[in-house]
């Protein structure tokens, strides 16, 4: 009887505080104002789990904010990642034309020049040729001039002699010696002036192949410094995109790895604010364990003193009788009850403490438990995301280097096509000087036909 009416008395005394709520509507209808009120029943544990569930929003609020700063800064940082890809194609692309036109102006300065020394050198050539001949023609004259001179002294000469002679041969001498005269003078004359072409001829012959040589030799040389530029000029070119290659691959590399310390920056906020709702769920269940032993601490001694005060009601009464003994008999077990039940009662509390402690251990190991397992949870989060960073990375590098040998492959034939096309311009430059150099001019000293020698232009093999 008395660990039944224990049972029920602690049941009725630990029953859970209730409250009642009222809730008041309010309509018009029909211009008349009626309202309505609602009463619900709450208990303790309903509000507590109506205060979890609103603390359980908050977090999951803080968790939304979180994701939405998480996402306005992975935006902000692939808008910055797009720019910096964007000015570094521009300062490609800028490098690349500023390399070009440099290159270019060269050329285009070269051929200018080359055209101007051409021309420069034609022009000198056009007078020295038509100096020399004027020289050698004037010699020449005054050389016909002597020569007609001695042709008339050596007539006379003739006639001298002619006139030394009987008067009746005279006639006849005279006749058969200006004969003879007359065929020497015209196969000497026309030996002298054969001479004087010829030597007038080999001169300007000589001048003109003198002009070839150097035209030629300047041409080759102009050529050479043409061939050696557009070398230059491309091997330029394939280093801007060798080092455009490469500095790519180092942008991204290191866009990659921004990208991958702005989530584990990221990640760690995460990790702090789980600790934190953590930390913060289990100090809210210790504090309500706490809660709930003390409220349990504070009622025992009331339920002990209402058992007590039973107990020792039902102990008199069966005391009284069941009594056979004497009353000071009766008051020593009165007495004795009153001490084993003083001794029950500070076991029960004793029970009760050991019991806390118990429910604090395993709950604080219960909270020391959700830790290690959402620390383990971050951790393995954590490596996956290093692993995935290396692995992204490794094949980031492997693309790259399949990238640069696919160039390199593309650069052989490129580097081929560019010295076959040199060469067979330096060829067909060889072609046109032998071709001009075994053209010769069958009468240079003809008038009006003073030869010219045309320079080689690219022009020509296009």
């Amino acid at each position: 009887i008395l660990d039944s009416l224990s049972l029920s008395t602690c049941l009725s005394l630990s029953l859970p505080l209730i409250f009642k709520g009222l809730y008041c509507k309010k309509f018009v209808i029909d211009g008349v104002q009626v309202s309505v009120t609602t009463s619900k029943i709450i208990s303790d544990d309903e509000k507590k789990d109506e205060e979890m569930r609103f603390l359980r929003r908050q977090e999951l609020r803080d968790l939304r904010l979180l994701q939405k700063e998480e996402h306005r800064a992975q935006a902000l940082l692939n808008t910055k990642l797009d720019a910096q890809r964007e000015q570094m194609q521009r300062r490609f692309d800028q490098e690349m034309n500023a390399k070009k036109k440099y290159y270019d102006t060269e050329l285009e300065t070269l051929e200018k020049h080359q055209k101007q020394t051409i021309e420069k050198m034609e022009t000198d050539h056009t007078v020295r040729l038509r100096d020399e001949t004027k020289h050698i023609r004037a010699e020449q004259e005054r050389d016909y001039t002597k020569f007609q001179e001695q042709m008339k002294h050596k007539k006379k000469e003739v006639k001298n002699e002619v006139e030394k002679l009987p008067r009746k041969t005279r006639k006849d001498a005279m006749k058969q010696r200006m004969n003879s005269f007359t065929q020497m003078k015209q196969t000497e004359e026309q030996n002298f002036l054969s001479d004087q072409k010829d030597h007038l001829d080999t001169t300007l012959k000589s001048i003109i192949s003198e002009n070839k040589r150097d035209i030629s030799e300047t041409e080759r040389q102009c050529l050479d410094k043409k061939q050696h530029l557009v070398r230059e000029r491309e091997a330029t070119i394939w280093d801007l995109e060798e080092k455009n290659l490469h500095e790519k691959h180092q942008l991204l590399k290191q866009q990659l790895k921004d990208q991958y310390f702005l989530q584990r920056h990221q990640l760690l906020k995460k990790h702090e604010k789980e600790q934190e709702q953590m930390q913060c769920y289990n100090q809210r269940m210790i504090e309500v364990l706490k809660a709930r032993q003390q409220q349990e601490k504070g009622r025992m001694p009331k339920i002990q003193r209402s058992e007590g005060k039973t107990r020792m009601v039902m102990f008199k009464k069966s005391l009284r009788i069941n009594s056979t003994g004497s009353a000071s008999e009766d008051r020593e077990k009165i007495k004795q009850f009153a001490q084993q039940e003083e001794k029950r009662q500070k076991a029960e509390r004793q029970h009760q403490q050991q019991k806390h402690e118990s429910q604090m251990r395993d709950m604080i190991g219960q909270c020391e438990g959700n830790v290690r397992e959402l620390q383990q949870l971050q951790n393995e989060k954590c490596h996956l995301l290093i692993e995935n960073e290396t692995q992204r990375l490794k094949s980031l590098d492997e693309q790259h280097n399949h990238q640069l040998n696919e160039w390199r492959e593309q650069l052989k034939p490129r580097k081929m096509a560019l010295e076959e096309e040199l060469n067979q311009r330096k060829k067909d430059q060889e072609d046109f000087f032998k071709m001009s150099e075994d053209s010769e001019c069958l009468s240079p000293s003809s008038p009006n036909k003073l030869t010219k020698f045309l320079p080689y232009s690219e022009s020509s093999t296009t």
